[in-house]
């Protein structure tokens, strides 16, 4: 069902012309502009990775990039009003994808299913 229910979003999302690390992008500069380094570090990415994604999100002319004004050797990243609406767009068609997912599921066991992965989640780590 995972494999499937992330399948289910990704198809979601390429209809709108975006990946699920894009749209993780965009949202993290939704309040404001952000140094590069510090959107790998946000998103868990390595450096080629995040390389990638911004430099395809400054190609859909979502975001752009400009020299830090203090610290030469950093890149800020600003998101632009076409990101911001993609953004709007991705959730709507986001919101939709899910609906059709869990149509099978009666409202309470969604919401009983969103209860039980909340507590999965937020549990301590067993491991050591």
């Amino acid at each position: 069902m995972a494999a499937s229910g992330a399948e289910h979003y990704s198809r979601a999302l390429r209809s709108v012309g975006l990946k699920a690390q894009h749209l993780g992008v965009l949202v993290l500069l939704q309040d404001g502009l952000m140094v590069q380094s510090r959107l790998g570090e946000h998103l868990g990415v390595f450096k080629p990775v995040k390389v990638s994604l911004i430099n395809e999100l400054e190609k859909m002319a979502l975001v752009r990039r400009m020299p830090h004004p203090t610290d030469r050797r950093a890149v800020e990243v600003n998101l632009l009003p076409a990101g911001r609406q993609r953004i709007k767009t991705a959730d709507k068609v986001s919101r939709s994808a899910t609906d059709e997912f869990f149509a099978p599921l009666t409202p309470v066991e969604r919401r009983l299913f969103h209860e039980m992965l909340a507590k999965l989640t937020d549990r301590p780590s067993t491991r050591e």
